[in-house]
C-alpha cells in the first residue's frame, strides 16, 4: 500500500468512526470504504454500534443499533443477525424495533426494507429464536438495524461487547440506573481498562478502530480478552446469604465448603474405599479408585462446582454430574491416606477465574489435586480422567490457577500439565544422487495426538514409506518409517533446521497487550546422525549454540560431534513456560530473536 493511501484509508476510518450514524443515512465516509486499514483481510466491518442500557431491579434493557459494511462475498453471512429468548420466562424478550439493508445505486442510497418473509421464528424447547436474513445483499451493502433486549439476569451480565468477530469502527454504550442494588461495574479488555480504570461513576463507555475477535493469537480463549463489560450486583437480593450474593473469596469459600458439608453428610467414604484395593503406590491406588469410579457410576455429562445430596441422590441413583464424582473420590482417597484437595477450577471453553471477585460464570467444576509418591501433584478430575493417562487430564480443565477451598483465605494454586516430549533420531545415508533417512520418532503426553505430525520435524522432507510402523511402549508412542529424498544440488545439501516452524509459530505481533497462553509445556529433540562418503564433508562454522530464559524454563540448544566415525548433530527446544504476562514480552521476544540468529547459522554438508 502506498503511504498517500494509507493515510487516505486512516482518515476515512477515523472520520466514519467519529460520526453519528443516522438512521437510513451513510456519510461519505461509509461509502467510500472499502477496506479496514489495519485489518485488512476483514471482509465486513461494523460502522458503527450504539447500546443504551437500562439496568433495574430484575436484570436489565438494552436498546441495540448496528451498522455493518460488507467488504468481499466471503461476508454475506455477516447479512444476518439472530437473537434468542425464553418467551415463557418474566422479562426475557427481544423486539424488533427496525432492519434494512441499504445499497449505493448510480451514486444514490436504495433502501430495502426487511420484511416478514426475511424474519424466521423458531420455538424450540421453550427457546425462541429470531433470525433475519437481510435482502439485496452484494458487496458494499450495508446493513442496519435496532432492537430491544429484555433480560431478567441479575446476577453477573455481560451485555455489551466492544469487539466483535468483525473489526469495529465505533462502539459506544450509555448507561441509565433504575435499581436500588448497588452494582460493580467490570472492565475486561485491555484497551477499555486503560481508558476507563480508575474513573468513578462513569456513565458512558466509547472505543473506536477495534480489531477483530479472531485477531488474538496464543490464548484459551477470546473471550477472556474480548472488549466488553460486565455488571454484577454486589448483594442478590433473593438470593442473600448463598453464593450467589458473596463477592469475596474468603465469603465465597465459606458458602461453597458448608454446601460441601451437608453434600457429604451421612456418607460412609471408608466403607466404599474398603472396597477398592490398595495398590503398591499412591498412582496405581488413584489408577484403581478411578476405575472402581467407571464402572459404577454413570457422568450426567454436566460440569459443575455444586450438588446434592450425596447419599440419597448420587450414591442411590448411580448417576451424577462432575461435582458428585469428585467430591467422592475425595473422600475414598482421603480414607485411603492419600491427600487429596478439593480445588474450584475454570474451563478453557468458557474463561478463566478472575481473581479480584468471584464471577459465577467463570466458576465451573471441582477438580481433585492429588499428592504422589514422589511429591508430585496431579490434577485430576474424578468424571472425565484417564486412569491409564493421569498425567495428562483433558486440557479443556487448565488455565493458570485453580481456586483453593481448604485455605480460610483468597488462596490461589498455580498448575500447568506436565511436560509433554518428542524425540526423533534420523539416520541419514547418502550418496551423490540420493538420501535416504530411516526415523524413529517418539512422542507422549499431548503431543500423541493426530493434530501433531512429526514429518514438520524432519531434517530433510521427500516421499516417506507408507508401510511404516507403530507400536506403544509405556507411556511412549513409536514410530519407524524411512524417507528417500533426490540431492537437490551436485555441490552441497543444506541441514534444515528442524525448529523452524515451531518458532514462527511461538512469535508473538507487536504491540501486543494481553498474554500469551501456550497450550502445554513441551520438549523437542531432534538428532541427525550420518557416516559421510569419502567424498563428502560437513561445515558446522558457528553452528553450536545455546539460549536460555526465565531461568532455564525456555531454552534452544543446537550442536554437533562426531561420535564413532559419525557426524551427529542436535537440536533441542524446551518451553517449561506457559503463560507470560505483559511485562514478560521483551525477554520472550528476545529470546525468539535470538533463537531465529541461531537458526540462521545452519550446517551444510557438502561434496569435496
Amino acid at each position: 500500500m502506498k503511504p498517500v493511501l494509507f493515510l487516505a484509508l486512516c482518515f476515512v476510518i477515523f472520520s466514519a468512526a467519529s460520526q453519528e450514524a443516522k438512521w437510513g443515512k451513510l456519510s461519505p465516509e461509509e461509502i467510500a470504504l472499502t477496506e479496514v486499514s489495519y485489518e485488512p483481510t476483514a471482509n465486513a466491518v461494523k460502522l458503527s454500534e450504539v447500546g443504551k442500557l437500562k439496568i433495574t431491579d430484575y436484570g436489565y434493557e438494552l436498546e441495540e443499533y448496528g451498522r455493518t459494511k460488507i467488504l468481499a462475498p466471503s461476508g454475506f453471512s455477516k447479512a444476518e443477525r439472530k437473537w434468542s429468548f425464553m418467551a415463557k420466562r418474566l422479562n426475557d424478550n427481544v423486539v424488533l424495533k427496525g432492519a434494512q439493508t441499504i445499497n449505493i445505486v448510480d451514486g444514490k442510497e436504495v433502501i430495502s426494507p426487511v420484511e416478514k418473509k426475511d424474519i424466521i421464528v423458531n420455538n424450540v424447547n421453550g427457546i425462541k429464536e429470531i433470525a433475519i436474513a437481510f435482502p439485496n445483499v452484494r458487496v458494499g451493502s450495508v446493513i442496519e438495524y435496532k432492537v430491544l433486549i429484555s433480560r431478567p439476569y441479575d446476577l453477573a451480565a455481560s451485555p455489551w461487547r466492544f469487539q466483535n468477530e468483525i473489526p469495529t469502527l465505533s462502539s459506544k454504550l450509555s448507561l441509565e440506573l433504575a435499581t436500588r442494588f448497588a452494582y460493580r461495574v467490570i472492565l475486561n479488555g485491555a484497551k477499555l481498562t486503560k481508558k476507563y480504570s480508575g474513573k468513578k461513576n462513569v456513565r458512558n463507555w466509547e472505543l473506536f478502530n477495534l480489531p477483530s475477535s479472531q485477531v488474538f493469537t496464543h490464548v484459551y480463549n477470546p473471550e477472556d480478552f474480548r472488549e466488553k463489560l460486565f455488571f454484577q450486583f454486589t448483594a442478590e437480593k433473593q438470593f442473600h446469604g448463598t453464593y450467589y450474593s458473596e463477592n469475596s473469596w474468603s465469603g465465597f469459600k465459606k458458602v461453597v465448603n458448608a454446601d460441601l458439608l451437608k453434600t457429604t453428610k451421612n456418607v460412609d467414604f471408608g466403607a466404599i474405599a474398603m472396597k477398592i484395593p490398595t495398590g503398591a503406590t499412591k498412582l496405581e491406588t488413584l489408577k484403581n479408585t478411578l476405575e472402581y469410579l467407571r464402572q459404577n457410576f454413570e457422568w450426567n455429562r454436566y460440569v459443575s462446582f455444586h450438588t446434592g445430596n450425596m447419599q440419597d441422590d448420587f450414591l442411590r441413583t448411580k448417576k451424577g454430574n462432575s461435582a458428585d464424582f469428585n467430591i467422592l473420590l475425595q473422600g475414598i482417597l482421603n480414607r485411603k491416606g492419600i491427600r487429596s484437595e478439593l480445588v474450584i477450577n475454570s474451563l478453557r471453553s468458557t474463561g478463566q477465574i478472575i481473581t479480584a471477585y468471584p464471577i459465577l460464570s467463570r466458576l465451573q467444576t471441582l477438580n481433585n489435586i492429588v499428592d504422589m509418591d514422589n511429591g508430585e501433584k496431579l490434577l485430576i478430575d474424578g468424571a472425565t480422567s484417564e486412569p491409564k493417562n493421569l498425567k495428562y487430564p483433558s486440557l479443556n480443565f487448565f488455565n493458570n490457577i485453580v481456586l483453593e477451598l481448604e485455605n480460610p483465605t483468597e488462596s490461589f494454586l498455580p498448575i500447568s500439565p506436565n511436560l509433554s516430549e518428542f524425540i526423533s533420531v534420523q539416520d541419514l545415508e547418502l550418496s551423490d544422487t540420493q538420501g535416504k533417512l530411516s526415523i524413529q520418532d517418539r512422542v507422549n503426553g499431548y503431543l500423541d495426538s493426530p493434530n501433531f505430525n512429526p514429518d514438520d520435524f524432519y531434517v530433510f522432507r521427500g516421499t516417506k514409506n507408507q508401510n511404516s510402523e507403530e507400536i506403544h511402549h509405556k507411556e511412549w508412542k513409536i514410530r519407524e518409517s524411512t524417507v528417500s529424498f533426490e540431492n537437490p544440488a551436485e555441490s552441497f545439501l543444506m541441514i534444515e533446521n528442524p525448529f523452524s516452524k515451531t518458532i514462527r509459530e511461538l512469535t508473538i505481533e507487536k504491540d501486543r497487550d494481553y498474554p500469551i497462553m501456550l497450550d502445554f509445556p513441551f520438549q523437542g529433540t531432534v538428532q541427525l546422525k550420518t557416516k559421510l562418503p569419502p567424498n563428502f564433508s560437513a561445515k558446522t562454522d558457528g553452528f553450536d549454540q545455546k539460549i536460555s530464559a526465565f531461568g532455564g524454563n525456555l531454552q534452544f540448544v543446537q550442536g554437533s560431534e562426531i561420535v564413532a566415525d559419525q557426524h551427529v548433530f542436535t537440536w533441542t527446544l524446551l518451553v517449561n513456560k506457559v503463560i507470560f504476562n505483559p511485562s514478560e514480552f521483551a525477554d520472550y521476544q528476545r529470546f525468539i530473536n535470538k533463537v531465529n540468529e541461531a537458526i540462521s547459522k545452519a550446517a551444510i554438508i557438502r561434496k569435496n
